[in-house]
């Protein structure tokens, strides 16, 4: 992909320049469209025997199902090979450390699926594995995914409570910035995956305290302060329906776009496109949608539709 390209590095006083014969520049703008036109042959190639190939840049995912253990080996083996015979043929290599196989089955009894060779050596099989930012453990309850994302977070607010007291450090504007900015988004990665994970109690729990942590922060108020309260008064909506409601965008974004996608696929999007929240994206795309927790016997909400682009609503406190 380089020619006539130069590499020169100098360290305590000695040079060095030699000559770059493969790969691209660190950070280049055509390194994206000329690696899609070498994956791309993997792709056809592996799709069109019957693989189910997917990959984000230079990360490759090849998922076999079956019924037996011993026909899902056999044919996840072949994959491997084919594989392995494309990236000597490119030239590359595939590293056996950064490789993971992870059978996804509700059973207990794996045996049969195993061993799968790769460069004459072992792969080990494994209950979880991270792929672009996501946990997938073998069972897909997300339980894994959700620790890491509430210890990250528990993380983030330990540093930023030893950077600020009630009287000194940073403002509580900065931190509640921190929070929306950077914290919850951080939360938000891939909702559309795991998002029917915070349907259930414990994780509805384990995400209002992590709000929760963050309204402490944020008003210095005392522990014992109601979470429903500092939520109202710092116009938080909390974390189990803006994962529900990001879920729903992402979904809608690809709704928009029109991605092809297989049956089984679509069939999974449209059960979370009737499940997620309401009805919310029949507005129109100048509707504000803004969400305020109060008590229903103190307020009535009346809400009128005006055209196809804008949605009044009204709300009377009692």
């Amino acid at each position: 992909m380089l020619e006539s390209r130069l590499v020169h590095t100098s360290l305590m006083g000695s040079s060095l320049t030699a000559k770059v014969v493969g790969g691209c520049l660190q950070g280049a703008v055509l390194y994206p469209l000329l690696w899609n036109l070498v994956f791309d042959r993997l792709w056809a190639v592996t799709n069109d025997i019957g693989f189910s190939t997917f990959g984000y840049a230079d990360n490759i995912v090849k998922i076999v199902h079956g019924k037996f253990a011993l026909t899902v080996r056999e044919i996840m083996q072949e994959a491997l090979n084919m594989v392995v015979k494309w990236a000597v043929k490119e030239g590359l290599n595939i590293s056996q450390n950064k490789t993971a196989i992870v059978p996804f089955t509700n059973g207990k009894k794996i045996e049969g699926l195993g061993p799968l060779i790769l460069h004459s050596k072992e792969l080990k099989i494994l209950d979880e594995v991270k792929y672009l930012g996501v946990i997938l453990d073998s069972k897909l309850n997300w339980n894994p995914h959700l620790q890491k994302i509430i210890r990250k977070a528990q993380t983030t607010f330990a540093v930023v409570r030893s950077i600020c007291g009630k009287k000194w450090g940073l403002r509580p504007n900065m931190v509640y910035w921190l929070y929306t900015r950077v914290i919850r988004p951080s939360i938000f990665h891939d909702a559309l995956v795991w998002w029917y994970k915070v349907m259930q109690k414990t994780t509805k729990i384990q995400s209002g305290r992590i709000q929760r942590m963050a309204c402490l922060d944020i008003m210095g108020a005392i522990k014992s302060t109601p979470t429903a309260a500092m939520e109202v008064l710092l116009n938080l909506t909390p974390l189990d329906l803006l994962i529900m409601a990001e879920a729903r965008v992402a979904l809608y974004r690809l709704h928009i776009l029109k991605q092809p996608a297989a049956p089984k696929t679509v069939e999974g999007l449209l059960s979370i496109w009737k499940n997620v929240g309401d009805p919310i994206l029949a507005c129109g795309r100048t509707t504000l949608l803004h969400f305020i927790i109060i008590p229903k016997h103190l307020m009535s909400l009346q809400t009128e539709i005006i055209g196809e682009t804008k949605t009044r609503c009204s709300l009377r406190m009692l």
